[in-house]
């Protein structure tokens, strides 16, 4: 089976680099095993674009890999809440030198030494593998000032059979929720067995349903994540995010905010 996805990529191709966002650990293992290995690399519009790769020699799975030669990467821990992790800053000879004719958007991100402040959070291992952990801009605290970072959260529970999409939710509040929606396909072919629903609408209600996908979070998230950072509450949805409802972007990233205001009273409703 191997042998045919490889030719149906022309039967050459050795390797690929994957970049946007992490890949799951689970699926580099899987095109590594296909014989056709990927590696995660990282880098912006700002540092032209490249900054940290994995490679055949060097290749850490679940990283973005190590800086390419003449850069530099160094994490500022003021936002770490005393974690090994921070904001990354990206220094080079392909760092840009400003934005066009925007000195006050540039001296946002230029540090005084040349650095570029790239606005996400990472660490660093003792092999100087990089390892992106969030956004600054989307963590958040919880009302009793402990910091989350919900992208984190999010792709652990994606992982999940049952889950198709999710996004947590939590600023200011007691605890955080999750709002999900279930992987149908998955769920159909428990529908027989367990006497369900066969609607998206109708499932999305059927306590069995909740109750397993819940459980399913909360025992994959424990032992990874503090207490305070797995959901406590869920709000079930029967449509994904999806461009055409306006909750995610071109290049599909997720709407946070359009997200918080199409389901706002289903959120304010949990936490009273």
């Amino acid at each position: 089976m191997f042998k045919k996805i490889r030719q149906r990529f022309g039967g050459r191709l050795t390797g690929a680099l994957s970049g946007s966002a992490t890949m799951n650990v689970e699926i580099g293992y899987f095109f590594s095993d296909l014989g056709i290995p990927v590696y995660d690399c990282y880098g912006l519009s700002e540092t032209t674009p490249a900054a940290t790769m994995n490679g055949p020699y060097a290749n850490k799975p679940g990283s973005v890999g190590r800086p390419i030669d003449q850069v530099k990467v160094v994490i500022d821990k003021f936002f770490s809440d005393g974690g090994d992790d921070g904001e990354i800053i990206i220094y080079g000879p392909n760092v840009m030198q400003g934005y066009h004719n925007k000195p006050e958007a540039t001296k946002e991100v230029m540090t005084k030494d040349g650095g570029f402040r790239t606005g996400d959070r990472g660490r660093l291992d003792k092999d100087g593998y990089l390892f992106i952990t969030g956004r600054i801009k989307e963590q958040y605290k919880l009302e009793n000032g402990k910091y989350v970072f919900p992208a984190a959260l999010e792709e652990e529970i994606k992982l999940l059979p049952l889950v198709e999409n999710v996004m947590i939710y939590g600023e200011g509040r007691a605890f955080n929720i999750a709002l999900i929606i279930p992987d149908f396909d998955v769920l159909k072919k428990c529908t027989s067995e367990n006497n369900l629903p066969d609607s998206h609408e109708e499932l999305v209600k059927n306590e069995k349903v909740q109750d397993m996908i819940a459980e399913s979070i909360t025992s994959s998230l424990k032992g990874k994540f503090g207490g305070y950072e797995i959901p406590k509450k869920f709000i079930f949805l029967s449509d994904n995010f999806s461009l055409d409802n306006g909750t995610l972007t071109q290049t599909m990233k997720l709407k946070r905010r359009v997200v918080l205001d199409q389901h706002m009273d289903k959120i304010e409703a949990l936490y009273s």
